[in-house]
């Protein structure tokens, strides 16, 4: 009999025999005492014990143990407590490079009964063509197999079953691409768009607009969003963000994932060729109906 911290159990045995009868329980054959944790009773041939709030140390062997004049039998039954799964592995705080692959993986000490679930900044996550939940022989994994920016938060992975629940929470932090260039030399950023065909976009650095300047020449073409920096310099190391400006209609509702690079400038004379990043951004809008 498998039973969780908390709950109750019942053993009930049907004896039969010559009166008078004595009948003792025993738990790995000690003989117990009735008390508010164990409660004997009996209705004719029927005898129970119940045990109220289920502890680890209620696990074992109970037996039954009915004697008479003519002689003794015995009835035993075994029970496994479950305690509240805990875990044994856990992972840590993390930053790992846009494209790469991410795996969270927790491993707990009890499967029986158990259900997991993980999420990210409080929402919970599900199978999904980006990602893939499993759980198998104790261990509880979420696989992203190319992270984005919009997969940085804190994740928590909770264990439970009927005596309770255990999580545990880290943050992962998805980092923006980096690109290096030397002083004087030109940088590009690209990013490939896919959207409404009036879809707008506008870069910002450190979170300031920019435009078109004889230091930078911005273009969107063909759904390729361009800036291009034309001699860099020191003072040009910074964030760029690509995003989407198309907010006019206010009933419009636009999810966007924003590209993000990070520009940092050698000391040294030699050039580094740096990989153009691109990501593509998808949109869903809900027009509301007139």
């Amino acid at each position: 009999m498998t039973l969780f911290v908390g709950k109750q159990a019942k053993l009930q045995y049907v004896i039969t025999g010559s009166m008078p009868m004595n009948v003792v329980w025993h738990k790995d054959n000690i003989a117990i005492s009735p008390d508010q944790h164990y409660k004997v009773s009996s209705e004719k041939n029927k005898h129970y014990l119940e045990i109220s709030q289920l502890q680890q140390s209620d696990q074992g062997t109970y037996l039954c143990k009915a004697s008479n004049s003519v002689g003794t039998a015995t009835c035993s039954n075994e029970i496994r407590v479950i305690d509240k799964p805990s875990f044994v592995k856990t992972f840590e705080s993390t930053s790992l490079a846009v494209g790469n692959p991410l795996r969270l993986e927790c491993q707990v000490n009890e499967d029986t009964g158990v259900t997991v679930t993980w999420t990210r900044d409080g929402k919970k996550l599900h199978n999904t063509m980006d990602s893939k939940i499993s759980f198998e022989e104790k261990v509880a994994c979420l696989e992203i197999p190319k992270a984005k920016i919009k997969d940085t938060g804190t994740y928590a992975c909770t264990a439970a079953n009927d005596a309770g629940s255990s999580t545990h929470s880290s943050v992962v932090n998805v980092q923006a691409p980096s690109i290096s260039v030397t002083a004087g030399d030109s940088a590009t950023l690209e990013c490939t768009v896919s959207g409404s065909p009036d879809l707008k976009v506008k870069w910002l650095r450190d979170g300031k607009e920019m435009t078109t300047s004889r230091k930078y020449k911005i273009s969107f073409k063909e759904n390729v969003a361009c800036l291009k920096i034309l001699s860099a310099e020191r003072g040009d190391s910074s964030e760029y963000t690509m995003a989407n400006c198309s907010l006019e209609d206010s009933g419009d509702y636009i999810c966007i994932h924003n590209f993000i690079a990070t520009i940092s400038l050698q000391k040294f004379s030699n050039t580094i060729v740096a990989d153009f990043c691109i990501l593509i951004l998808f949109l869903w809008a809900f027009i509301p109906s007139e």
